[in-house]
């Protein structure tokens, strides 16, 4: 069995125009015909009667004696003149009077009412009748709800014309839309960064082809992205492994930079050789935040244990408040509800915590209080630590997660390079929580908050 081929977008449209005008005939079609079954039923007269009951009576009306005595067709109109076109009498209003007047002497402008007059000449007068042509209800009562039938007869075809126009229309673009829903469903997963989806199919060849060539697309950006990844993952790798390996020659002139200095030097001497010193232990501190960058953008190794979270934050406590003493800032820590214990790398959550630590003691005022507070809420435990400082700008609430950002250099060490929080961050992620960064409503100082899942 062949495949089954896809109706096209031209097949479609002329599928929607020829159902289209076939409605729109019915639409038609149907008011006529429920006019001919009222005329059938003897609800409604026919559009001429009253032009054939017109000319049927018109003989009788020339020679009658007494207009008034003879049968008048329904819904007729006369109007008696004499001679000199003087009303005699009438069962007209007095717009139709002035009207059939006109009509009388010969002055009247026909227009398309359906309003029709004959004129009928009598020995020593004039008769002008007025009647319509159209079909007419024949029960009493219709008239008083519904115009007349012709009238209903267009209105409604007006109204099925739209609604056909209204309900086709409606259709045909949901079906074009449910076309389109893999288009979007595929658009909406690749604005999300996932690549990993099959794209879906469509019944109409023209969008079957666009969704074709997105999943094409799709597949080859996947390759290159993974080809990037993998390129991006080797250098990160390489840059770790040359950081590491550097250590081994630095440490070799460290040490013997350090062994020269007590030996017996002239003062110059012994000022190159602090130089050396010195300049070895900043390449030290570089070297240092290299492997940081690069085990931050490759991953670190974690070591997942079962830690007594009460017994670590009292440890941590101990650390933090000699550091807070060294730069004469007050300390103060608040634990509450806290689960006894907890799964993460010891390692590394004690050093996110001591970078945070680190960064609020940078921006906070001598003299001043940090405020670290931990609680458990909503499923994580929450580490917050504020500051007494400035705050965060605006901007370092966008950036300061990032590599190497350094809001207020005046206020940073040359040798922190922007790394904490980024390093921090990082950390978080690893272990599934989150790194949130705000302006403290207490102290108007900045607040960290480190969450990690219980």
């Amino acid at each position: 069995m062949g495949v089954k081929k896809k109706p096209t977008l031209k097949i479609l449209f002329r599928q929607f125009a020829i159902s289209l005008i076939v409605m729109l005939v019915a639409a038609i079609i149907v008011p006529f015909g429920l006019e001919g079954l009222a005329v059938n039923a003897g609800l409604a007269t026919r559009a001429n009667l009253s032009e054939l009951q017109v000319k049927e009576i018109i003989p009788t009306l020339t020679i009658a004696p007494d207009i008034t005595k003879v049968m008048i067709p329904q819904g007729c109109g006369y109007l008696i003149l004499d001679k000199n076109f003087n009303e005699l009498y009438s069962n007209m209003d007095d717009d139709e009077k002035e009207i059939a007047l006109l009509y009388a002497k010969g002055e009247y402008i026909e227009y398309a009412t359906g309003r029709q007059f004959a004129l009928v000449v009598r020995e020593n007068e004039f008769c002008v009748l007025r009647y319509y042509i159209g079909s007419q209800f024949t029960v009493s009562w219709l008239p008083e709800y519904f115009p007349s039938p012709d009238t209903l007869a267009f209105i409604l075809m007006a109204v099925n014309s739209l609604l056909v126009i209204i309900i086709l229309t409606a259709r045909f673009a949901k079906n074009l839309r449910t076309q389109l829903t893999p288009l979007f469903e595929a658009t909406a997963e690749v604005s999300k960064q996932n690549l990993d989806f099959e794209v879906g199919h469509a019944k109409i060849k023209e969008f079957e082809d666009v969704l074709a060539s997105f999943s094409d697309m799709k597949d080859n950006l996947k390759i290159s992205l993974e080809r990037q990844w993998k390129t991006e993952q080797t250098q990160k790798e390489q840059i770790a492994a040359l950081a590491h390996d550097l250590k081994t020659p630095l440490t070799v002139i460290q040490g013997n930079a350090d062994l020269l200095t007590e030996t017996n030097l002239d003062d110059e001497q012994r000022l190159y050789a602090g130089y050396v010193v010195e300049s070895s232990g900043q390449m030290q501190s570089y070297i240092q935040t290299l492997i940081d960058i690069s085990q931050a953008a490759v991953g670190y190794q974690l070591h997942i244990e079962s830690i007594d979270l009460p017994a670590f934050m009292q440890h941590l406590f101990g650390y933090m408040e000699s550091l807070c003493w060294t730069k004469e800032i007050r300390l103060q820590m608040n634990t509450v509800s806290l689960p006894q214990m907890l799964k993460f790398d010891r390692v590394l959550i004690e050093r996110a915590i001591m970078n945070v630590i680190s960064n609020g003691l940078d921006y906070s005022p001598q003299g001043g209080t940090l405020y670290v507070d931990v609680q458990s809420n909503n499923g994580f435990v929450e580490i917050s630590v504020t500051d007494e400082g400035t705050g965060f700008s605006k901007e370092a609430l966008c950036h300061a997660q990032e590599r190497f950002y350094m809001g207020d250099q005046s206020r940073n060490s040359k040798l922190h390079f922007g790394m904490g929080l980024y390093i921090t961050n990082s950390i978080m992620e690893q272990h599934n929580g989150q790194l949130i960064l705000e302006n403290s409503k207490e102290t108007g100082g900045a607040k960290v908050t480190m969450k990690l899942p219980c």
